[in-house]
């Protein structure tokens, strides 16, 4: 336990927090969530298949997982600062590039270009992740989950966006709107505010006046006592743990991505519900994924972060029921947004916190590179294959149950996935001791 220090009257690490909200937040119309608007319209104008357009998705994956080991060792040793501002010019560029795309060769070449941003890559993030993690250790669990509601509410908000303005302007136009929005949410604040870690401004993690004594992370540490140790990227490759998450990660990342890319055309063909009734489902996922994250996160400041891992899957196998028992209901889009976004934002919570946690703040990025290269680049054939089966006919009550089985697989797996032992606990400041660890 630590004793608490005195702390300045605002920490900086709340501007990196904010500033990666908003990056989040204003790069979310590359997310495959809203993209899903644009399958219907761009596949009818450009005349070609599902498959052949998510393969678009797969390139933009790809890219940015053979790119995301050396975007981790740079944020690790020069910061996000200006790889945030390219990364944000990057994405503005495609998004307004769409627009023009007349052929489906151009929009693989945008997608290929907005992989190397690094932002919205599933399960890499590394531009809006390693930030607020670097500067938090205490608060670690709030602070990154704050981050991440900004891609949530982003999503929200896009995903309405996307259905209004398509149906008022057109897809090119929209791609546009949406190409603007990134530039000014991403360029101005990582080039004015952000910094590397609080030890460059000569501050300490969370805020502390002065470094304090280490203490166990109770999200960490599982109740086991461990050797102070900060893994670097070879030494995570070699603990056993690193293998399980990256092999139950790939598998969840793999069976959702088709998920997200085309429940809105099982809604709207099958089911023929309402366009704006998908919409406002679409809607509420994002606000229900941000506040399970947020309150999750609290929570995982003083319990194992695995077990929200479970208790995620928990949840989405539940928020998939709907679908794959074929409910004609209206309002089961409803049931399955609040349920399903709820699961994904308690999933996130291990998923984001498992690596500084678990190997330390010092080579995260490094680590995130590897892993995120390794998961993108089979994930990333989740859409493709998806859409290679519905083309061919497979039912969708098949299709939806396979991504029942593997959610429930993966997600169990979690649970298995304890910390290795020697684990690097950082100088970190604490809120008033309480007897259950970090507060």
């Amino acid at each position: 336990m630590v004793t608490p220090t005195a702390q300045p009257r605002f920490f900086y690490g709340w501007v990196i927090v904010a500033v990666t909200w908003l990056a989040n937040f204003t790069t979310a119309g590359t997310n495959p969530l809203v993209f899903a608007f644009f399958i219907a319209p761009m596949t009818a104008e450009l005349h070609v298949g599902r498959s052949e357009l998510v393969i678009g998705i797969t390139l933009r994956m790809i890219a940015g997982g053979l790119f995301a080991p050396l975007l981790g060792r740079i944020v690790d040793r020069y910061g996000a600062r200006w790889p945030g501002v390219i990364a944000g010019t990057i994405v503005a560029i495609t998004l307004v590039g769409f627009s023009f795309a007349s052929s489906i060769y151009v929009l693989y070449a945008l997608f290929i270009l907005s992989g190397f941003s690094g932002f919205s890559i599933v399960g890499g993030n590394t531009l809006t992740i390693v930030p607020p993690a670097n500067w938090f250790s205490v608060k670690r669990g709030r602070a990154v989950a704050i981050s991440s509601a900004g891609q949530l509410l982003g999503s929200a908000v896009f995903a309405l966006l996307a259905t209004w303005l398509i149906a008022s302007v057109g897809w090119r136009s929209t791609w546009t709107v949406f190409g603007v929005m990134a530039f000014l949410g991403v360029v101005p604040g990582y080039a004015i505010f952000m910094r590397r870690r609080p030890e460059d401004m000569g501050l300490h993690p969370d805020g502390a006046a002065t470094a304090p004594v280490p203490t166990m992370s109770a999200a960490a540490a599982d109740g086991t006592r461990h050797e102070e140790r900060d893994y670097t990227m070879p030494e995570a490759v070699r603990t056993p743990v690193f293998w399980a998450n990256l092999l139950s990660t790939t598998l969840l990342m793999f069976a959702i991505s088709p998920f997200l890319l085309f429940r809105n055309q099982y809604w709207s063909e099958v089911l023929h519900f309402d366009p704006w009734l998908i919409g406002i489902g679409i809607f509420l996922d994002p606000f229900c994924f941000a506040a399970a994250n947020m309150y999750m996160g609290l929570k995982a400041e003083r319990v194992p972060i695995r077990y929200m891992g479970v208790l995620g899957g928990v949840f989405r196998t539940f928020g998939m029921l709907p679908l794959a028992l074929g409910w004609a209901w209206p309002g089961s889009v409803f049931v399955h947004n609040v349920v399903w976004g709820t699961g994904s934002g308690t999933t996130s919570v291990f998923q984001t916190m498992m690596i500084p946690e678990y190997f330390g703040r010092a080579h995260q990025g490094s680590i995130r590179g590897v892993t995120t290269l390794a998961m993108v680049v089979v994930s990333s054939l989740g859409g493709p294959f998806g859409g290679y089966l519905l083309d061919r006919g497979v039912d969708f009550t098949i299709f939806w149950w396979l991504i029942v089985a593997a959610v429930v697989i993966a997600s169990g797996s979690f649970f298995f996935q304890r910390p290795p032992r020697s684990l690097r606990m950082h100088a970190s400041a604490t809120e008033p001791a309480t007897t259950s660890g970090r507060s």
